[in-house]
């Protein structure tokens, strides 16, 4: 797959997730006559535009970054001794399980953004890196630093004692659709 069809490929399907709950969301309001149960035709309706537009939003923060890792159904693991750098990292579904432990992180503030549509993301952070963090759910559970929320549209945002003064700074993005986000400090 080419980089320019990569690039284009996230916006082009959020525009059509988004189209086609319009769709199943007008015609459950009765202001267009398709056919079908309302109720469900409506859940179905916005629960495509939401996943159509987060698509739409995370494609265009990952334009950003000149790293990315994706991959549509699978996951995703660190192995060893590794470089950490800014980076995006997604899956559809699958889980994202990084151990920073063991990476390599460069001097001053590093930028890692995780999505993941339908899994489980998982951060292990050195105690000696300062870690800030924004993570967020539409449905499931959120617990970055021991800050913990569960729930619909579960969002956190918190940031590590001596942020600002650690040598080594990681700023993490972590998004789910359905799912489960845990970011720990260890101890080594």
């Amino acid at each position: 797959m080419s980089s320019r069809l990569r690039d284009v490929l996230g916006l082009t399907v959020g525009l059509y997730l988004v189209a086609v709950g319009l769709l199943f969301a007008l015609d459950s309001s009765g202001a267009r006559e398709i056919g079908g149960a309302g109720l469900i035709e409506g859940a179905v309706g916005l629960a495509l535009i939401a996943l159509g537009v987060l698509s739409w939003l995370a494609a265009m923060r990952a334009r950003r970054f000149a790293r990315r890792l994706s991959r549509a159904i699978g996951h995703v693991r660190s192995a060893g001794e590794w470089r950490v750098d800014d980076a995006v990292v997604r899956t559809i579904i699958g889980d994202i399980h990084l151990d920073l432990r063991s990476a390599e992180l460069p001097p001053g503030e590093t930028e890692l953004t995780l999505l993941c549509w339908l899994g489980t993301i998982q951060v292990r952070v050195p105690a000696h890196v300062g870690v800030d963090v924004e993570a967020q759910t539409f449905v499931g559970t959120v617990d970055a630093l021991g800050v913990r929320e569960e729930g619909v549209i579960r969002d956190i945002s918190v940031r590590s004692d001596g942020y600002e003064a650690a040598t080594h700074r990681l700023r993490l993005r972590v998004s789910t659709v359905i799912g489960e986000v845990l970011v720990v400090r260890s101890e080594r």
